[in-house]
């Protein structure tokens, strides 16, 4: 379930989480920025039509326990090289650290991501 379905259902996990919420007053262009109430970063790019992305902060989840969820890491130093998307930047959180960009392959692998960031919502 890669598609639009599936890009539109982590924009909607996230969007309903309890302990997430809008960062700022609008998103920028191309991606949508939240922060968890702890002040974890996370953010979803909802116009993708293949492909869902679910970005955090390296140091907000624990890498190991979402090992099967594919992800790219972006190391802060070589962000002039690795481009991720600079609409994150919007998010003081995503500034100067290094970032895991996670393209889950289901909801059930979203959740656990969302969930890595942002708790259980209990």
């Amino acid at each position: 379930m890669i598609d639009e379905i599936l890009v539109a259902s982590v924009t909607q996990l996230v969007e309903q989480h309890p302990a997430i919420q809008q960062s700022g007053d609008r998103h920028p262009a191309h991606c949508n920025l939240y922060a968890t109430t702890g002040g974890r970063p996370i953010a979803t790019e909802p116009q993708r039509k293949r492909v869902a992305n679910i970005w955090v902060r390296a140091d907000s989840v624990d890498q190991s326990a979402l090992g099967d969820c594919a992800s790219t890491y972006f190391d802060h130093g070589t962000f002039d090289e690795s481009k991720p998307n600079h609409n994150l930047f919007r998010e003081p959180g995503f500034k100067d650290t290094d970032l895991i960009r996670y393209q889950p392959a289901d909801v059930w692998q979203a959740i656990r991501v969302i969930a890595a960031v942002a708790g259980t919502g209990r």
